[in-house]
């Protein structure tokens, strides 16, 4: 009793014409179709279809069939066997299998539809067809190389400077929603150099980047290029001859530590470590070095947090403060160590009780003092990293241009941000209903599908229209020509920046969606004949392993008909 392996295909039934057309003849059909449906491997059934076609070399072919049908004696058992998911399938000529017609001389490769599955489920045919890379890559080649010579010999349009800037701030405004893409970006344009020293250099000394999203950056845990940019970064900080708080207080003038305990613990390490190289005198005054500096820099943004923070009710106190760090001062080893400096210990106490450990100003805190200013119902969220103030001025709100207006009447202040701008009345500051209050609300609107326009009607000399997307208008008038001039020109930047921003990110999700897709789908036919044939090898040798293994005497094989690469059904395992 031998046990044998059956994989069928749904569609391995050789048709009468097929047989024809190769001049198989009937002993041989019976033969094929015996022995294709019950094969052992892959590599049995191409071995039956190369004998199949040895025997029809020398015969003369018989009249030609149609068109679709002729093109079918092109494939063979292999591509027959190809998953039904594909929409369509791919042929190719053989000049080692019959002899095809004067037509077809001219075209090597043709698609077919692919048979519709029993099933018809819609899962199998949400895929474009896909073709062989090895043979277009073969076919191709000469071509691409003259495209590519031509795009390469097209003259190329310079950016203007307003474009590059413009360019560079979408970059910018990436990394302060996302840093991550926004240093591909910034790599990718040119406007910094791969290397770790100049990302730091960049994060370090320019403006425009949140200074939160910098801390995000610098405390990326597990990834050496991350620590070699905070490395660089931090070694930028001049710390000379400072006491421990207050070098740490110049140095987070340059980020906003991350709220994760993992990623402040990584940057005070690199800060530890730099200021040790920085100060060698003070350090010596250590036992245990730079790790002791390590600890001190921890709890000093401990006692920064629990002192200033409003969350916290009982204040730690001078005492509480020593006692907590009392046998810090140890090396490597040690349980029990040194108690560190009283007086350097009161010291920081008292100057982080009197001034709290602060970031420094960036963007976004302008951005939050202007939506602190605000007040108003429906009033939107301004505070957002990749959001910036651009412009403030004073104009008049225009009600009706057709109708004329008081020229005091309805003025307003104006907040042009990168992507909205935000209309509000100024109220006095000695107003007893509004006390701590400068603004209210009237109107706001996003820049991504406005425009702005200028119109000159009556009293309305230097008129200006901004149209919402939602069709909405909102009309002022300036008070000169110079004014509406540079408010035009920043509100018409700030859409274009708006559109071709959002451009760049509908861009990079299909991109990532098409890197995705590309990963997870795989094409669910053989690639390539070797691969094939190492397969079916590796079958062979488990399937003859299990078999001599197997004492009962039926089983059955899974074959995963509704994956991916789904191209056979479910058959029970007989024993001949």
């Amino acid at each position: 009793m031998k046990q044998w392996m059956v994989i069928r295909h749904k569609h391995d039934a050789i048709p009468d014409h097929l047989d024809a057309r190769c001049g198989v003849s009937n002993s041989q059909r019976n033969e094929l179709s015996l022995t294709s449906r019950y094969a052992t491997s892959l590599s049995a059934q191409l071995r039956i279809d190369r004998a199949a076609r040895s025997n029809t070399v020398d015969r003369s072919p018989p009249s030609p069939a149609p068109p679709v049908l002729a093109n079918l004696q092109n494939s063979n058992m292999i591509d027959s066997l190809m998953s039904p998911r594909l929409g369509n399938r791919r042929f190719a000529a053989s000049t080692a299998r019959c002899a095809p017609a004067a037509s077809e001389l001219q075209s090597t490769e043709v698609w077919l539809p692919r048979p519709s599955l029993v099933n018809q489920n819609p899962a199998h045919s949400n895929s474009l067809p896909r073709l062989d890379k090895h043979r277009v890559h073969e076919r191709s080649e000469s071509s691409n190389g003259r495209k590519k010579s031509e795009i390469n010999n097209k003259p190329q349009r310079q950016m203007t400077d307003q474009e590059r800037k413009r360019q560079y701030r979408i970059a910018l405004n990436f990394f302060n929603k996302k840093p991550e893409r926004g240093v591909q970006l910034l790599t990718a344009w040119g406007f910094v150099k791969s290397s770790p020293d100049s990302l730091a250099s960049l994060l370090f000394g320019r403006r425009g980047l949140s200074k939160s999203m910098i801390g995000e950056y610098i405390g990326t845990l597990h990834s050496p290029y991350h620590s070699l940019v905070l490395k660089y970064f931090t070694g930028m900080i001049d710390i000379r001859g400072l006491e421990v708080d207050v070098a740490l207080r110049k140095a987070m003038q340059f980020f906003i530590l991350p709220k994760e305990a993992e990623k402040i613990d990584r940057i005070i390490q690199a800060f530890a470590l730099h200021y040790s190289k920085s100060n060698p005198k003070r350090t010596s005054n250590f036992r245990g070095g730079w790790d002791t500096i390590h600890l001190l820099s921890f709890a000093i943004i401990m006692l920064n947090t629990d002192l200033h923070s409003p969350n916290v009710k009982q204040r730690m106190t001078q005492a509480d403060f020593v006692k907590n760090l009392r046998g810090q001062d140890k090396v490597n080893g040690e349980k029990n160590g040194e108690d560190i400096d009283r007086k350097t210990l009161e010291g920081i106490y008292d100057r982080i009780k009197k001034d709290e450990l602060k970031a420094g100003d960036d963007h976004v805190a302008q951005v939050q003092r202007v939506d602190r200013a605000i007040v108003g119902k429906d009033k939107p969220r301004l505070t957002e990293t990749p959001r910036r103030l651009v412009c403030y001025c004073r104009l008049q709100q225009v009600a009706d241009p057709t109708k004329r207006q008081s020229s005091t009447a309805r003025e307003r202040d104006v907040f042009l941000f990168n992507d909205m701008i935000v209309v509000a009345k100024g109220v006095r500051r000695g107003s007893t209903s509004m006390v701590g209050c400068t603004y209210t609300l009237k109107q706001w609107t996003v820049l991504l599908g406005a425009h702005v326009t200028e119109f000159q009607r009556g009293q309305y000399e230097f008129g200006l229209t901004i149209t919402c997307p939602n069709k909405d208008k909102i009309h002022f008038n300036a008070r000169n020509f110079e004014d509406r001039c540079h408010f035009v020109a920043d509100v018409t930047e700030s859409i274009r920046e708006a559109t071709e921003m959002e451009q760049v990110r509908l861009e990079m999700e299909m991109e990532h969606h098409t890197t995705i897709r590309s990963d997870n789908q795989r094409d669910s036919g053989l690639p390539d004949m070797d691969e094939s044939m190492k397969l079916s090898n590796g079958s062979n040798s488990s399937a003859g392993s299990s078999s001599s293994s197997t004492n009962n005497g039926s089983s059955f094989r899974r074959l995963s008909f509704n994956s991916l690469d789904s191209g056979v059904v479910e058959e029970h395992l007989e024993t001949c």
